[in-house]
């Protein structure tokens, strides 16, 4: 199965992971010598935000509004159970810094932009609904 990468927004730089945000592995070495298996994040704690750039709209898992100790925790890809000052850990984060050229699959265009919206009102689903109320005559 081919995993979904994602851009994750950490304080204020943006960052590209390979294989998603829900499948971000710890990388930490557990006390028996091999990778723990636990993932960074346990459950969704925020969402999705759009973000425009010169280069067209990106969308990133936002963690602008944590405390300094979770996104310490983050940026060294640890699970809460590895969230320690004596942890050893197995590998290198997976994190790499976001590149708009290098990782032009992440951005949509203006004109892929147009092209969503344009189809979303030909097939009449839009983000926003509004009823229609026929004119008088």
């Amino acid at each position: 199965m081919t995993r979904r990468p994602d851009l994750v927004l950490l304080g204020d730089r943006i960052w590209y992971i390979p294989d998603g945000v829900l499948d971000l592995q710890c990388v930490a070495r557990t006390r028996r010598g091999p990778r723990c298996r636990r993932t960074v994040e346990t459950g969704q704690v925020t969402g999705w935000t759009d973000l425009r750039s010169t280069h067209g709209l990106i969308t990133v898992y936002d963690l602008g509004g944590f405390e300094a100790a979770t996104l310490r925790r983050w940026r060294e890809q640890h699970c809460e159970l590895h969230d320690t000052p004596d942890v050893v850990d197995f590998s290198a984060p997976e994190w790499e810094p976001f590149d708009p050229v290098r990782h032009a699959t992440m951005v949509t265009t203006l004109d892929e932009q147009i092209a969503k919206y344009t189809r979303q009102l030909r097939e009449g689903a839009t983000e926003e609904w509004q009823p229609w109320y026929p004119a008088s005559i």
